[in-house]
């Protein structure tokens, strides 16, 4: 494994703190979803919302609330912020790449507490020579926890300057199980293809086509969309797609200027219908559902690097680049069926909201200079651009109407910067500290969008951030340590809140003042012999409506993850054990939160080369086995959303899942 920790592959300063979850960590674990590969990051903590659904929060911010982009490949996912971890199978998944702290400057809008960027499998041939079927492969999994099967097959082909890589990838699982009992509505089933094109002209360039198609269904058992849950209110998916398409380029030109340069245009169209039937009112049982149509995006980026030849002043490397997007968002529409015992109200399909779009440009510069050896700098600027736009109808009420006319075509710039320093004290010890800024632009959904329970708020400002961070990393030969520790503060900081609408109570986006995040972030990993490693990591995390002095919800205080591996070299076998922890969380926002109690949960891991261990013939063939949650031990993120208009269950929050024996089998031709 060695004592280094992974680094990623997308742009970023050297004082950033980054982790890599990479194919081998990723096949250890057996993962049923994206979901629970980004558990075990420091810094983040998982809102689960079914059996592969849910989001993640990084740095005390949810995904969902647009804090904390995804990236595909590099190139913004953008579009179902609630949804978005559920559009990839694990088997899928080549590394993920998580980014925490500020990275607007080269990210742009949102990026205020990091980013998730998600790598997928790529083609590993030379593609020149005859054209010849070069690899191949599948997996099949089994998780008992909820009785679920998952398989993913895949090959590639390469010659003449082609090379080809296609994959299907199939989940199906039913509801999981709980220590308190099932978790009903939690149950799952997607399908998806993916087809990779490259063709290089010369061994330094690549032109790249991308295609992938997504479909699954899923229920929400608690969390956002879904509290309180069981018996109360249940919420699926039905269904949740995705098409996705995209062109690249990648060369390098050692005799040039710009020595490095990429690109990238793509296209996204998103489709679900979510279906909800609702309880919560004795004798009445209300099921709606709405169709959200779009949004369809299309975007790109262009990006560059020159690497300035070593003069007197030092070695310095320059990153720049362009990105934007453009998005249409239709208004959504929706039908619904009123129960009662003495009668039926159907209610005729409608539109709620006016088609709205926004366009975002934006361009970066980042510069990394090294003037000695002790010394490493990093200065990066950029600035964007925004315009979004909104439909008037079908809003009908005359004081909606009158905001939205005066505020229908809004157009805003922002820039941000950031500075950070890596002093090399000794070979072993660096210090890191930065300063940068962030912000994120209200989305066109806060803007303009309405539904059954929100209004839209067109006079929105976006929100600022402002990030200190400071830290040191050691170096061994055979291990890593780092711990940074940071404070953010944010201004205009954006909120739901409830508001008193034509006489009815629903939430608004609204500028609700300043908050602060402070936290402390630690990973490690070390090699105490060839076949022996420790690692682990740790994170504390606290954050407050300065405002009001009250905690902002859903944040873990103290969590992380320890573990062992024993991986003689040549065995064909590797067995490792990991504890999942955190603590109890009585620092809580009572309107919103309960509190949630400490954990420590254990699990064991093994790993078999059978070609090794059975027979040759076998080849590439490997057996990875789990045992999770080991003494079946009942908690709850404490991140989960929580509906507190309802008492609290095993749905609110929603339990975390039980105990789980996976089993996969890879072969690799």
């Amino acid at each position: 494994m060695g004592g280094k920790l992974p680094q990623p592959g997308i742009p970023h300063t050297a004082q950033q703190s980054i982790t890599v979850v990479d194919r081998a960590q990723i096949e250890q674990t057996s993962p049923t979803s994206l979901l629970d590969i980004l558990q075990n990051v420091p810094g983040v903590s998982i809102a689960r919302a079914g059996g592969i659904g849910g989001q993640i929060y990084l740095r005390g911010f949810s995904s969902n609330n647009w804090r904390s982009p995804m990236y595909i490949d590099g190139d913004r996912f953008r579009g179902r912020n609630t949804l978005q971890l559920n559009y990839f199978a694990p088997e899928e998944i080549e590394r993920v790449e998580v980014v925490r702290g500020p990275a607007s400057v080269v990210y742009g809008s949102e990026a205020m507490t990091g980013l998730v960027n998600v790598v997928t499998r790529r083609p590993q041939v030379d593609p020149f020579g005859p054209w010849r079927v070069t690899h191949g492969g599948f997996s099949a999994g089994y998780s008992s926890v909820d009785n679920g099967f998952s398989t993913y097959e895949w090959a590639q082909a390469a010659g003449m300057g082609f090379d080809v890589l296609g994959g299907v990838s199939y989940r199906k699982g039913g509801n999981y199980q709980t220590p308190s009992g099932p978790a009903l509505n939690s149950d799952y089933e997607s399908i998806g293809g993916n087809l990779r094109l490259g063709w290089s002209p010369t061994s330094n360039q690549r032109f790249e086509l991308t295609l992938r198609d997504y479909w699954e269904e899923d229920g929400r058992a608690g969390g956002v969309g879904g509290a309180p849950g069981w018996p109360y209110m249940q919420v699926r998916q039905q269904p949740n797609q995705v098409h996705m398409a995209k062109l690249s380029y990648a060369g390098d030109f050692t005799d040039q200027l710009v020595q490095h340069v990429e690109g990238s245009f793509y296209a996204n169209y998103f489709d679900t219908k979510l279906s909800t039937v609702n309880t919560a009112t004795p004798g009445v049982v209300t099921s709606s559902v709405s169709h959200v149509g779009g949004p369809l995006v299309i975007g790109g980026r262009v990006q560059g690097v020159i690497p300035w030849d070593p003069a007197p002043w030092g070695l310095l490397k320059t990153t720049f680049g362009f990105d934007g997007f453009q998005e249409w968002r239709p208004g959504s529409t929706s039908w619904s069926v009123r129960q009662t015992a003495t009668s039926s109200t159907i209610t005729p399909e409608f539109k709620t909201g006016p088609d709205n779009t926004q366009a975002n440009a934006g361009a970066f510069m980042l510069h990394e200079w090294k003037p000695i050896d002790l010394l490493t700098l990093s200065a990066g600027g950029r600035f964007d651009w925004f315009n979004t736009t909104s439909e008037l109808s079908p809003v009908s009420s005359a004081r909606a109407l009158a905001v939205l006319r005066q505020n229908s075509d809004v157009t805003a710039t922002a820039p941000t910067g950031s500075i950070g320093a890596t002093v090399h004290v000794t070979p072993i010890l660096d210090l890191l500290a930065s300063v940068g800024t962030s912000y994120r632009y209200p989305t066109n959904s806060e803007l303009f969008a309405f539904s059954g329970t929100s209004i839209p708020n067109p006079e929105l400002k976006p929100e600022t951030g402002l990030t200190y961070e400071g830290g040191f990393q050691l170096n061994f030969p055979t291990a890593t340590f780092k711990v940074t520790a940071f404070d953010s503060h944010y201004a205009n900081f954006l909120q739901s809140v409830f508001v008193n609408y034509n006489g009815a109570s629903v939430t608004q986006s609204q500028n609700v003042g300043h908050a602060t995040v402070n936290g402390v972030e630690a990973e490690w990993r070390w090699q105490a012999t060839s076949s022996f490693n420790l690692h682990g990591n740790a994170a504390w995390l606290q954050a407050t409506n300065t405002d009001t002095d009250a905690p902002l919800p859903f944040i873990a205080p103290w969590k992380g993850r320890v573990g062992v591996q024993y991986a003689p070299i040549g065995s064909g076998y590797a067995v490792g054990a990991a504890v999942d922890w955190a603590s109890a969380k009585t620092r809580i926002n009572t309107t919103q939160e309960y509190p949630t109690g400490a954990y420590a949960v254990p699990s064991i891991y093994a790993s078999f080369d059978l070609g090794v261990l059975v027979s040759r013939r076998l080849g590439d063939t490997k057996l990875h086995l789990s045992l999770q949650n080991i003494f079946d031990t009942s908690y709850a993120s404490a991140s989960t959303y929580v509906n507190r208009s309802y008492s609290q269950s095993m749905y609110n929050p929603l339990l975390e899942p039980g105990r789980n024996f996976t089993a996969r089998l890879t072969h690799t031709f």
